[in-house]
């Protein structure tokens, strides 16, 4: 169940992406971004349950080559997850950067082969 709803968050962040790719302005981060950067990590996790999900950045922009689409622009914000290991205990946070694109959560940081600050 997991793969199938990791697999259905990045097909539609790359059918995000190629829609943004084709258009030229690049839309503001959402207010909310908080909230669906926790949302779209989580997400994206194994298993959520008992998860914590830190902001540690306000959003920047942001340029990356993701899923085949070189250079697409959007917004970074940085987070730390801790998220429980299969023995159920706690592993120490880890950093990654979720990428914004049209306004909607698309990638994080892994999903790059490149990612530049501008």
């Amino acid at each position: 169940m997991t793969l199938v709803k990791t697999l259905a968050s990045v097909a539609a962040g790359a059918a995000s992406l190629f829609a943004v790719s084709l258009a030229g302005d690049i839309a503001a981060c959402p207010d909310e971004y908080p909230v669906m950067a926790s949302d779209y990590v989580e997400s994206r996790l194994d298993d959520a349950r008992g998860a914590r999900v830190q902001i540690t950045s306000e959003p920047y922009r942001v340029e990356a080559d993701v899923a085949g689409h070189d250079g697409v622009e959007g917004w970074g914000v940085d987070v730390r997850v801790r998220s429980r290991l299969p023995g159920g205990s706690y592993g120490n946070y880890v950093g990654y950067t979720v990428i914004f694109v049209d306004g909607e959560p698309v990638a994080l940081c892994e999903d790059t082969s490149e990612l530049t600050r501008v």
